[in-house]
């Protein structure tokens, strides 16, 4: 009976023809499916697909950390090589905890965004409504696919460019706090050098490969160390998914977070995931635990997740927060013409230090050039700068304890130098701190 109708090779030509429209809607669901739920390009503008994006950034199963230990003590670990590199520090004080090829130099990928976000932070009003230029659309890579004429704020972009990684954000913010991409690039620069790195060189606001566009572990880590002190970056990168309401020019956007650290690791609060086919799986994560915040770079490191969770797990583990200080506390009294002068810590001081380690600390005090008299009490007259290994640890403000109504009083503490040695032994910590300069008296002491 189907011979009446059909030939045999009209049913194959149908069977064929069947079988190619169930296959192509096979790719294109799988093709899809893995588009929305882990292509790093993903934003979501519809509700039905808000809990693909939270499946994207909190039931993820295609990644675990492993147990470094497998049932051996102390198994060590390396996940660098000549190619490769990390860094460890302590946020407050910028002290290298952990590190290996630390001051290499290697693209970062997109992990440049963490510098991009703290020169907006710091020089943008985040409330501010912008336009979207023809600059900022489409720019190549991951993006979260902005349109011209679209009225975005820049707290709304900054939450695009940290959580979402969009190169197409990162345009536009530099757009929108310097006018171009060439003179935000030059405030990207501007900030390295004020914070006294070496290793490091921007020439765009993304992270895309460009032949002079490098950092080093240690310098993408003081720059990520900085940026966490700042409350604003800080809440931004630790936020797991955010909502860009609606207006009339653009619909509802879910941001999932692509650092699935901030899952993985207790105490993980930050920072921002990197790669491109020429710098490698980069990762800039930050974690805090009992009162000590920590920062971790790993720079062209596949098992980047891995790396960085071991490298917490030791520093963690050999280092515990120190206190060499409270806000307050007299550093020198100097007495001048009979009148006593008490020179104090502006905010508290902690250092992480492991056990049974004698760290020996010089010490410059940097007193301001354009103080005018009388001063109030309680103002910041400078900075003491802690050194070691002639490496800047980190430095603290200073304030006069009571009325200065003679600036050359101060001017005496510019020659003056001193040592910290803190060390801890069986849970006590011990300190000797002494000045050394005319007139000053060296003086000890021990905290238990």
């Amino acid at each position: 009976m189907m011979g009446k109708y059909f030939s045999i090779k009209s049913v194959f030509k149908i069977i064929f023809i069947i079988s190619a429209i169930i296959l192509t809607n096979y790719i294109i669901f799988s093709f899809a499916n893995a588009f929305y739920i882990t292509n790093d390009n993903y934003v979501s503008t519809s509700d039905s697909l808000y809990s693909n994006a939270q499946n994207s950034a909190f039931g993820d199963r295609d990644f675990y950390l492993e147990s470094q230990n497998n049932g051996e003590q102390n198994k060590e670990v390396s996940y660098v090589n000549k190619s490769s590199s990390m860094a460890v520090v302590e946020a407050s004080t910028k002290r290298v905890l952990i590190e290996q090829n630390k001051d290499v130099r290697l693209e970062m990928a997109s992990t440049t965004k963490i510098m991009t976000a703290l020169v907006v932070i710091e020089n943008c009003d985040l409330s501010k409504e912008f336009a979207i230029p023809n600059e900022a659309v489409g720019v190549e890579g991951s993006s979260i696919y902005l349109k011209s004429g679209e009225i975005w704020t820049i707290r709304d972009l900054l939450y695009g460019l940290m959580l979402r990684s969009g190169n197409d954000a990162a345009t536009a913010l530099a757009i929108a706090t310097s006018g171009d991409v060439e003179k935000f690039v030059e405030l990207m620069n501007a900030k390295v050098k004020e914070l006294g790195l070496e290793n490091t060189n921007f020439e765009n606001p993304h992270g895309l490969h460009s032949e002079n566009h490098y950092t080093s572990a240690y310098d993408l880590a003081i720059i990520s160390a900085v940026a966490m002190q700042n409350d604003t970056f800080k809440e931004i990168v630790g936020c797991k998914m955010y909502t860009v309401q609606a207006n009339s020019s653009h619909p509802t956007y879910y941001f999932a977070n692509k650092n699935k650290m901030l899952n993985l690791y207790d105490g993980a609060n930050g920072i921002k995931t990197g790669f491109t086919k020429d710098s490698g799986r980069c990762l800039v994560t930050s974690a805090e635990r009992n009162g000590m915040q920590l920062v971790c770079v790993v720079l062209n490191v596949y098992d980047h997740y891995n790396a960085s969770a071991l490298n917490f797990d030791k520093a963690f583990a050999n280092y515990s927060p120190v206190s060499i200080g409270k806000e307050g506390d007299v550093l020198e009294t100097l007495n001048i013409e009979g009148n006593n002068y008490n020179l104090a810590l502006q905010k508290d001081l902690v250092l992480p230090l492991k056990e049974g380690e004698i760290m020996g600390i010089k010490c410059y005090f940097e007193i301001e050039n354009d103080l005018q008299a009388p001063l109030n009490a309680g103002s910041v007259i400078g900075k003491m700068q802690f050194y070691n290994d002639n490496r800047l640890l980190f430095s603290a403000n200073i304030v006069n304890m009571e009325e200065i109504d003679d600036i050359g009083v101060l001017r005496k503490l510019s020659a003056y130098t001193g040592e910290l040695r803190v060390s801890v032994e069986n849970g006590e910590i011990k300190q000797i701190f002494s000045l050394d300069g005319s007139g000053v008296t060296a003086w000890c002491r021990q905290v238990n």
